[in-house]
């Protein structure tokens, strides 16, 4: 085998890596290329053909993959080379954020919620900060929020390998009444 590449050389899931590898033969033959892709952070084979589209079922973030070009001539002699690629990161997505109900008045209680996903496959954290620096999912409107102020709850997903995202929504304070 002269040579092999792999490209591009980092890919995140959802992305094809493509092996490409060349070969001669000083009997002059035209030897025939086979494929074996390996993630070797995990020691598992995870394909043959010589276009691998990364899935989470099979790579993880920080993963290093390994194309093994095998060539093979007319008389069954064999050569192989390899190249590697890595998987990095994709941060969660953003699906929504929500503060329900979207009014209320002293004593009621906010609920902020919030939904994610992760392309890799896990399940992010997902963190809430209220307008006033509290840390929690819901808040509760206090006499010194004022008619009219806008109480806003940003979350925060994070993901196992430090990927983030976040969203904010709000809610208005209504009159109390005496």
């Amino acid at each position: 085998v002269d040579s092999v590449t792999i490209s591009p050389s980092s890919g995140v899931v959802g992305d094809t890596l493509t092996c490409s590898g060349s070969a001669s033969d000083a009997d002059g033959d035209a030897p025939s290329l086979s494929y074996a892709w390996t993630n070797t952070t995990a020691g598992s084979s995870i394909g043959t053909d010589a276009a691998l589209t990364l899935v989470a079922s099979q790579v993880s973030p920080a993963d290093t993959l390994t194309c093994t070009v095998t060539a093979t001539d007319d008389v069954g002699a064999t050569d192989s080379a390899s190249a590697t690629a890595s998987v990095t990161n994709t941060d969660p997505v953003l699906e929504s954020v929500t503060v329900s109900p979207s009014t209320g008045a002293v004593g009621d209680e906010l609920t902020c919620t919030a939904s994610f996903s992760d392309e890799d496959g896990g399940e992010p954290d997902i963190s809430y900060v209220w307008s006033d620096g509290s840390e929690a999912s819901t808040y509760t409107i206090v006499e010194s929020d004022d008619p009219g102020d806008t109480i806003t709850c940003t979350a925060t997903a994070e993901d196992d390998d430090g990927g983030t995202v976040s969203g904010s929504a709000s809610a208005t304070v209504d009159n109390t009444d005496p």
